[in-house]
């Protein structure tokens, strides 16, 4: 017997339902699909209503036969219900423009009740009136419907392309379309809007022949008709929510993935797609066969309700318009089909990973969900972080895990090194300048979502850092405790068990290291900034001191973990330690008697702090990096060293040249990770770019001399047999020195795109190598090769229509009107179907965006911009007004003899009687005054 809780009149009572299923005969059994006299206990879950919204009616069982017919659904549904309030009506919700034929009630004893009034409600609600019957107890409500097949395809329908190029239609329940007008998940049955009920289905579905249903469950058999049409009947669910009830109808194939006796998969998708699938195919494989020897899927019950059954079989689906990028529900995980496809010679190689951690995701949500179930305030927003956290840090601890070099990457995955330096190197610098921490309520201010991000972001840091700072194993035996404690004890689920199995687990394996998990992330969820550790040697009495700085000196809360290695001792692998910076002893001293030798903190960048050295110690690691034994440290050290160096350099805590001695081993280095701090280091100086040909002193403060060692092996036609990360290092490497300079890059760019443009089908350009080669190559080239791109372009060949702007040669620059493209691609003789222009108006907004691009990159040159303005009435757009170019030049100006000559042209040659030379004069001031700013802040940060 088991409890349902229920609010009446704001008190909590008990109320303890059984539910008996009614004897039945004949095809009303084969309808039902359940075995005669037989028993069903339903395990309610706890309801919390105001007393004005209940009906006293709970839905148990559900018979559903759904006919997708040619001109419209019929559907006869059996629902088993229990009243426990007497009435005389039962209200329920109908899907849209529902046309209902018949309706009866039936009791256990057999005795059948006819409608005597149906009326129908805002809402798309019904109430059936039994007149003068008193309604009480277990009752079949039987209901049979119709619904027009437009409204079938316009509620539950996703339209996509057949291999043929025929449109077909998707029909599918609990899932949404993208764009969808409606908010919550839409029901093709009867149904009580109370998705917190669990309840049974068994479900038949009617269709052509030619398409594949599919549902929660397993088929349980198959019947053909005489009229092209099959029977397709579903196994009896187990306990789930309405919500959770999904049936496709389509013409999807699919492919087995595991046949596991405990649990089948599949991958259902538009048959043209499954070249595309590959990569995805891999991933789902492998991260399953990672989780089952995890015992993840095996304690799948531990965080739904008790009477959840294990699920036998998962339906992985590529649906091609789904409103979510990833969404799972009993038996299912819908994917959105451009988000898991990758084109081997259309797709950036780094979009692999992408599809990789969305894949992970959606393994996460549906084998463990959240981790935590708080019952009570105080721990609620911790455990949201937490939560949340751990999905974004697993999905890629799993896909680390799970793939081998043989799983679709050339190459590891790299996922956890990818992680630190792109989420936790990324959250290092954002919450140096914003507060990010569990007391706050972000749900209480504008910027929640904002800030709700970041801290989901810090959630998935703290996990990382659990994970690093306990001993190997300790975290996955301890995890596997706490999910199989939850089978026996279903309250079992706040963050305190799961500290309680992990310490039982660290005491059996190491009784002897003394780490208080419950307050070291208490402390990690507390912590407002990250902390800076101040590392001082004296090199006299060979002392060192690890002290932590706080920003705030009101803020003292801390637990960080201190772990190190030295020249003589280079050992970056065991990042658990038993020394620890706390609110109480926030100060380390230690002997380290090799005066000539570095010594580097924080091992893997296992804790979120920031490491600041002395002088000395900093020129000892520059030194070595730049020496053949930089390896030696490893790789995530390698990238930590240069994201802390330069944080310090632009907060001027280190010198700007010292950075540039410990970037300058970059030189040697062929990693991508570590290569990615120094990458993002390019973003932000980036700003600086446009002021080295005006401003030679700051040519001679950057030093990019490192990146040279990398030019010769640009070479596009030898990329394919290189690892992966490797791919994206050089082509970010080749991207940035066509920013820096311009000179060398286009001459390489130039002599490979005249290389694929003499054999187009022969010598193919790499999908991530296509838009550096035409836009940096475009920018040299003369009329002739601009001509041939350009028609190239409007017959159809894939080509990016940006790159034509790039041009730096003047009779190429008036050749290329983008104000007249739209009127010649609309022309009858040209096929346009290529492109992503629907109407001319979008194709006008279009290359009026790519005009404003091309003016300014051309106003950056000094040369360029004098032909510009000496031919502006030629080049103009039609659709651009003067007021909107002339912003566009004077913001990209970057000297006073550009905004001079910008002024003398204004004067001379603009005549408009809604531009005012006042106006332009004080825009112009305005503009001179942030280049001075600038100027300015960019002296003092290389002058520190």
């Amino acid at each position: 017997m088991t409890f349902l809780k229920l609010l009446l009149s704001n008190s909590i009572i008990y109320l303890a339902i059984v539910a008996i299923a009614s004897p039945m005969d004949g095809e009303e059994s084969k309808i039902k699909g359940v075995e005669t006299d037989e028993e069903s206990k339903i395990v309610r879950s706890v309801l919390n209503y105001n007393s004005s919204n209940i009906d006293y009616i709970l839905p148990i069982h559900y018979n559903i036969e759904l006919q997708l017919l040619n001109n419209y659904a019929r559907s006869k549904c059996i629902i088993t219900l229990n009243i426990f309030y007497t009435k005389q009506y039962i209200s329920f919700y109908a899907p849209d423009s529902a046309s209902i034929i018949v309706s009866t009630l039936k009791t256990n004893n057999g005795t059948v009740y006819e409608t005597n009034h149906i009326n129908f409600m805002k809402n798309n609600i019904y109430v059936l009136d039994f007149g003068d019957v008193l309604l009480r107890g277990n009752y079949d409500l039987y209901i049979e419907y119709e619904i027009s097949i437009n409204v079938v395809r316009e509620s539950f329908g996703i339209p996509y392309l057949s291999e043929n190029e025929q449109i077909e239609w998707l029909i599918a329940t609990g899932i949404q379309r993208r764009n969808w007008y409606q908010t919550k998940k839409q029901h093709i049955f009867p149904y009580w809007d109370k998705p917190e009920l669990r309840m049974t289905f068994v479900i038949r579905l009617l269709h052509n022949v030619e398409y594949k249903a599919l549902s929660n469950m397993p088929i349980r058999g198959t019947k053909l008709t005489n009229d092209n049409m099959i029977w397709t009947i579903f196994n009896k669910t187990p306990l789930i929510s309405i919500d959770s009830v999904v049936f496709l109808v389509s013409g999807f194939r699919h492919s087995i993935l595991s046949k596991n006796k405990a649990v089948r998969s599949s991958l259902w998708f538009r048959p043209q797609s499954e070249p595309h699938l590959e990569f995805a195919k891999t991933v789902i494989i492998s991260a399953s066969v990672y989780m089952r020897k995890w015992n993840i899927l095996r304690n799948k019950t531990a965080l739904e309700d008790s009477s959840a059954l294990f699920e036998s079989k998962v339906a992985h689906v590529a649906i091609p318009d789904l409103r979510k990028e990833v969404e799972q529900t009993f038996g299912f995980i819908f994917y959105r089909e451009a988000d898991i496809t990758y084109n081997d010679e259309l797709d950036h190689v780094a979009y692999k990973t992408i599809i990789a951690r969305l894949i992970g995701h959606g393994m996460i949500e549906k084998y463990i969900g959240n981790v935590f179930r708080p019952t009570y305030l105080p721990t609620y927003w911790s455990h949201t972080w937490l939560n949340e956290g751990f999905k974004i840090c697993y999905q890629a601890y799993l896909i680390d895990q799970a793939l081998s070099p043989d799983d679709g990457f050339v190459g590891s995955s790299r996922m956890m090194d990818l992680f630190v330096v792109q989420v936790q190197h990324e959250l290092l610098y954002l919450n140096t300048y914003v507060v990010i921490n569990s007391t706050i309520e972000y749900n209480s201010y504008p910027e929640n979502y904002f800030h709700s991000s970041l801290s989901h972001i810090k959630g998935s840091i703290i996990w990382r850092m659990l994970i690093e700072s306990v001993p190997p194993y300790t975290f996955s035996k301890g995890f596997d405790e706490y999910m199989n404690n939850k089978l026996s004890e279903p309250e079992a689920t706040t963050a305190d068990h799961l500290w309680n199995a992990m310490r039982s687990k660290l005491n059996e394996s190491y009784p002897k290291y003394d780490f208080n998990i419950k307050d070291a992330i208490n402390s990690w969820i507390m912590q407002k900034y990250p902390s800076v550790l101040e590392v001082t040697r004296n090199y006299s009495s060979h002392l060192v001191t690890i002290s932590v700085q706080f920003y705030n000196k009101l803020e003292k809360q801390c637990y960080i973990p201190i772990t190190y290695a030295s020249e003589s001792d280079p050992n970056f692998t065991k990042t658990w330690t038993d020394m620890w910076l706390t609110s109480w002893d926030s100060k380390i001293e230690f002997f380290f008697l090799e005066n000539n030798q570095w010594i580097i903190i924080n091992l893997q960048q296992a804790g979120y702090y920031r490491v600041n050295y002395d002088i000395m110690n900093w020129g000892k690691i520059a030194q070595y990096l730049n020496s053949e034994n930089y390896s030696n440290i490893h790789v995530l050290n390698r990238a930590q060293i240069i994201n802390d160096a330069f944080h310090f350099a632009i907060e001027k805590k280190l010198k700007f040249s010292i950075f540039w001695e410990l970037a300058s081993y970059l030189a040697q280095e062929t990693d991508y990770i570590a290569w990615y701090p120094m990458l993002k280091a390019f973003e932000f100086l980036s700003n600086i770019f446009p002021f080295l040909n005006f401003y030679p002193e700051f040519k001679d403060v950057l030093r990019f001399d490192f990146m040279k060692n990398f030019r010769s092996s640009y070479w596009i036609r030898f990329q394919s047999n290189i690892s992966d990360y490797t791919k994206c290092l050089k082509q970010e490497l080749a991207k940035w020195e066509c920013i820096i300079e311009d000179h060398p890059c286009e001459e390489r760019s130039n002599r490979y795109l005249q290389w694929h443009l003499a054999n187009p089908k022969k010598n193919k350009l790499l999908p991530e190598w296509k838009r550096w080669t035409y836009c940096n190559g475009m920018k040299t080239v003369n009329r002739d090769t601009w001509s041939k791109v350009f028609d190239d372009y409007i017959k159809g060949n894939d080509i990016i229509l940006e790159c034509l702007s790039y041009s730096k040669t003047l009779e190429t620059l008036f050749y290329y009107r983008l104000g007249t493209i739209p009127d010649i691609l609309f022309k009858s003789e040209y096929n346009v179907s290529h492109l992503q222009f629907k109407s001319i108006e979008r194709a006008y907004a279009s290359t009026a965006n790519i005009f404003l691009s091309a003016i300014e990159r051309h106003t950056k040159y000094t040369s360029l911009l004098r032909r510009l303005l000496r031919h502006y009435e030629l080049i103009k757009h039609r659709k651009v007004s003067e007021i909107v170019t002339l912003i566009v030049i004077i913001n990209n100006a970057y000297s006073k003899r550009q905004l001079d000559e910008i002024k003398e042209f204004v004067k001379e040659e603009i005549k408009s009687s809604i531009i005012s030379i006042t106006d332009v004069e004080q825009k112009m001031g305005t503009r001179w005054s942030e280049i001075e700013n600038q100027t300015k802040y960019f002296r003092s940060l290389f002058n520190n």
